[in-house]
C-alpha cells in the first residue's frame, strides 16, 4: 500500500519525533512509504536516511504564511502525490495540515488522514487570527476521512469548535522507544561533566523548542526565583529556538553563578534525562507533549502548566504537579516544595516510573496507525 506522510519542517519538536518514529517503526512488508517535508531542520538527514522510505523536500513548505509561497507548495505537493497515486495521504501539523490535504483533495486521494499534534489556534492569539485558524479548520474537516488527536483534551477543543462531528476524530496517544528510555546505561558522573556540572546537587531540567508556545522565559524566571531560595540547584535547558537571546537577557539580571546551562539541540535525551531530578514545562498551550512522557518513563516527577493534554499525564501531587500557564510563580513554588522534601521527590519518582507503561510504546502507536489504515483502506 502507497502512503504519503506529510509534515511542515523536520526539526526536533514532538510532532517531528512522533512521524519519524512513527514511519520507522511500519511493517515494511505491508507499506510503500514516502515524506514529504521542509529541505530545512536538524532532522532532515534522518529523514532523508529512513530505509526503504522515499523522502521528497518541498522548498515552498515553510512555516510562516505567505499566499504566493503556499500556493506554489499546494501545487508542487499535489504534483507528487499523482505522480505517485498514493492510497492514503496522512498530513502532520498546522500548516502541512491545511495544504497537504486539499491538495489531496485536489489528487483525489482515497483516504486524507491527518493528526492533531495541538492545534493551530489558541486563546494565546487575537481573536480574529484565532477565527482563521478555526474557519481553515472547519473547511479542511469535511474532506478528511479521519482526524487522529494525541489527547482527550485535543478532541474536546475540536468538538468544542465545531470542527468536526464526534464520529470524524480518533485518539491515538504518542508513542516513544519505551525500551531505549527504560534501559539507558548512562554514565552520570561522565555526562554531568561533560555538560559542565561539577557538583553533586540537583539538577532541574526543561526539554523544549526555545519559541512562545514553550514561554521559556516563565522556565528562567522560575530558576532565578527558585535559585534565590537554594543556591545549590543546577539548572538545564536543552533546545534552542527564537527566544535564546531574550532568555539570555533575562538571565544576565540575575547571580546563577553558571549555574544555568543552555545545551542547545541534543540528540542524547534519554541519558540528560538520567541526570536531571526534576522536569519543567511551562507551554502556554499544547498537544501531548512528548517531553513529559520521556521524562515520566525515567521516573522524573513533572511541575507542568495546564495546557493540552498535560492532565492525562501528570497526577497533580503523585508523579508532578499542574500550574497555571503564564504563571511562573506557580512553578516556583512546586519545584521548591519538592526540593525541600526529600521523601516526596523519591516517592513521585516511584509513581512517575510507574505511570508510563506499554501503551506508550511507539510499536503500540505503530500497531494502532496501522490498524486505522488497514479499516479505512
Amino acid at each position: 500500500m502507497r502512503i504519503c506522510h506529510v509534515i511542515t519542517k523536520p526539526e526536533l519538536g514532538g510532532a517531528q519525533l512522533s512521524t519519524l518514529n512513527l514511519i520507522s517503526n511500519f511493517p515494511k512488508d505491508k507499506y510503500q512509504v514516502s515524506i514529504i517535508t521542509s529541505p530545512s531542520g536538524i532532522l532532515k538527514q534522518e529523514f532523508k536516511s529512513l530505509t526503504n522510505v522515499t523522502a521528497y523536500f518541498s522548498p515552498f513548505l515553510t512555516r510562516f504564511v505567505n499566499p504566493i509561497v503556499d500556493i506554489l507548495a499546494l501545487i508542487h505537493i499535489f504534483i507528487i502525490y499523482r505522480c505517485n497515486r498514493f492510497k492514503i495521504i496522512h498530513t502532520h501539523s498546522s500548516k502541512a495540515g491545511i495544504i497537504g490535504r486539499w491538495a489531496a483533495l485536489f489528487a483525489r486521494a482515497p483516504v486524507i488522514l491527518h493528526t492533531v499534534h495541538g492545534w493551530p489556534f489558541n486563546d494565546c492569539q487575537s481573536l480574529l487570527v484565532k477565527r482563521f485558524y478555526i474557519f481553515l479548520e472547519r473547511i479542511t474537516a469535511p474532506f478528511t476521512t479521519k482526524i487522529i488527536c494525541v489527547s482527550k483534551k485535543d478532541i474536546e477543543t475540536g468538538l468544542k469548535y465545531r470542527i468536526a462531528p464526534k464520529e470524524k476524530f480518533v485518539l491515538i496517544k504518542y508513542g516513544i522507544p519505551l525500551y531505549q528510555f527504560k534501559n539507558s546505561n548512562c554514565n552520570k558522573e561522565e555526562k554531568k561533566r561533560e555538560l559542565g556540572i561539577n557538583n553533586n546537587d540537583p539538577i532541574i531540567g526543561m526539554i523544549s523548542c526555545l519559541k512562545p508556545q514553550k514561554s521559556p522565559l516563565d522556565y528562567v524566571k522560575a530558576c532565578v526565583d527558585v535559585y534565590n531560595k537554594i543556591p545549590s540547584i543546577n539548572f538545564l535547558l536543552i533546545g534552542d529556538g527564537i527566544l535564546k537571546k531574550r532568555c539570555e537577557s533575562e538571565l544576565s539580571k540575575s547571580s546563577l553563578n553558571g549555574r544555568f546551562i543552555f545545551t542547545g539541540w541534543r540528540r542524547d535525551v534519554s541519558d540528560i534525562l538520567d541526570i536531571i531530578d526534576i522536569v519543567v514545562l511551562t507551554s502556554k498551550w499544547e498537544g501531548l507533549p512528548i517531553a513529559i512522557i520521556e521524562a515520566l518513563s525515567k521516573g522524573k516527577p513533572v511541575v507542568v502548566t495546564d495546557a493540552g493534554g498535560g492532565r492525562e499525564l501528570i497526577k497533580d501531587g503523585v508523579t508532578g504537579y499542574i500550574t497555571r500557564p503564564g504563571q511562573y510563580r506557580d512553578t516556583t513554588d512546586r519545584l521548591l516544595s519538592i526540593l525541600r522534601d526529600k521523601d516526596s521527590l523519591l516517592k513521585m519518582s516511584q509513581e512517575a516510573a510507574k505511570s508510563i507503561d506499554d501503551s506508550f510504546d511507539i510499536k503500540a502507536m505503530a500497531r494502532n496507525i496501522d490498524n486505522l489504515y488497514r479499516s479505512l483502506a
